[in-house]
């Protein structure tokens, strides 16, 4: 499969962080700010997909399909043990000195769902980095009234040395500021908090936080500069 470039992500008006919209819409549209921590040693480029903070958001959620950008989940099984098919983005973009450009990748994959515990591997299917993860995660969604709902999530995100590799170390043609740098396997900790705050029939916004805590092989990597980094996003959302 030929790897794919900067324009297919163009081509599917990339949007990651939001994963809230309003109840029952069938096409949602609005504008949304995404802030991630730098926590990458002299990145030269905007970590997310498109290069942009500010990002265009157009999603569509029927039954059992679920659209935001590139991020696509198809229900087979509801209810309190429910099971998703799923293609959505990983990575982040980066280059710095003689280390080549690191793009997001786009992983297809399936997620099981039994009570508060959710279970999902994915895998490279744009050949970006060639390779799987897995992430394990307690998550439970709280209403407060018609209009308030936050949903919080620990996961542990499970990387192979693929990905690693890929993202954090440093091949031997790319030494210079930096040392050649090989990881393998890597296991981080996720703490998550979502929110979405109902304005009327047809707007809504939406607050993201997330934590990410790095394994230490990928801390101990030349290309990253903190244990752990922390992103935010926030969303309009508007119902069509």
């Amino acid at each position: 499969m030929k790897r794919l470039n900067m324009n297919f992500y163009l081509s599917l008006i990339v949007i990651f962080m939001c994963n809230i919209s309003v109840a029952q819409a069938n096409l949602v549209t609005g504008i949304g700010y995404i802030s991630p921590e730098e926590y990458r040693t002299d990145n030269e480029i905007n970590p997310l997909p498109l290069g942009l903070s500010f990002v265009p958001m157009i999603a569509y959620h029927s039954e059992r399909l679920r659209i935001y950008g590139p991020n696509i989940s198809y229900n087979l099984l509801r209810g309190s043990i429910g099971f998703d098919l799923k293609i959505n983005v990983v990575g982040d973009r980066y280059q710095a000195y003689e280390v080549e450009k690191r793009d997001t990748a786009i992983n297809g994959g399936a997620s099981i769902r039994l009570f508060f515990l959710s279970i999902h591997y994915g895998s490279d299917i744009a050949r970006t980095y060639n390779g799987n993860m897995m992430a394990v995660s307690l998550v439970h969604r709280f209403k407060f009234g018609e209009k308030l709902t936050i949903i919080p999530r620990f996961s542990k995100e499970y990387l192979n040395k693929s990905f690693t590799r890929y993202y954090y170390g440093v091949r031997d043609n790319e030494t210079g500021e930096f040392r050649a740098y090989t990881l393998n396997e890597a296991v981080n900790d996720i703490y998550a908090l979502n929110s979405s705050l109902k304005l009327d029939e047809q707007s809504s916004i939406a607050l993201s936080y997330a934590y990410k805590k790095f394994d230490n092989e990928i801390f101990k990597s030349p290309t990253i500069a903190l244990k752990g980094y922390s992103t935010w996003s926030l969303f309009w959302n508007f119902k069509i």
